[in-house]
């Protein structure tokens, strides 16, 4: 197997890589085929002392993927002989049924704990957003005096006290308002993340 058999091999036997990945190595590989040349080695000597593209494969991709052989001639020697072959990735049965109880699990959490959990967290958001619109004391105050020509000096003070708790409810529900958006996003994003299989995200 002389040098541009040699990698041409690679490039088959290595294509399950990364496109980058695989480059970089096929260009180790090159670089090695130069120097031994340098040396006064054969291209047959050099491609016999790095070894068969496939088993440098197995080396590199572990057992991530299957072998399918070409088919090839047997008067040749195995070594000179096309007997490379195309990785693929093993198809896995179990990931179907593994969403499947994966996504029938989610929803039995989601609607038996999460989602009402998650809608007792918004009312009581809406609970406190809604008693910021103490704040608009003063304008029904202005009201009151304005068309009803009636404004006592009790309900004044009434007024700047709940105009000032209003707007202590209003600052509190844009604090709660930013957690409980990151909270209800976060764990969508978790829901998505299992479902992929990201059980560590």
């Amino acid at each position: 197997m002389n040098r541009q058999q040699f990698m041409q091999a690679m490039e088959v036997v290595l294509r399950p890589m990364d496109r980058l990945e695989r480059a970089e190595l096929l260009a180790d590989y090159a670089q090695k085929f130069t120097l031994g040349l340098r040396e006064g080695k054969s291209e047959e000597d050099i491609t016999r002392e790095l070894g068969h593209p496939e088993e440098i494969a197995r080396k590199v991709l572990g057992e991530r993927y299957t072998a399918n052989a070409y088919s090839h001639t047997s008067d040749r020697d195995p070594f000179d002989g096309p007997t490379f072959r195309e990785m693929k990735p093993p198809v896995n049965h179990n990931r179907a049924t593994r969403n499947f109880f994966v996504g029938i699990g989610l929803i039995f959490l989601n609607l038996t704990l999460m989602i009402p959990i998650g809608l007792s967290l918004w009312s009581v958001w809406l609970t406190i957003a809604s008693l910021s619109l103490l704040a608009l004391a003063p304008v029904a105050a202005a009201f009151d005096y304005l068309y009803l020509n009636h404004l006592e000096t009790t309900e004044f003070f009434v007024v700047i006290g709940l105009f000032g708790i209003g707007i202590l409810f209003a600052l509190a529900s844009k604090y709660i308002f930013i957690a409980f958006k990151n909270m209800t996003l976060h764990y969508i994003r978790w829901n998505i993340n299992v479902m992929k299989g990201d059980v560590s995200a």
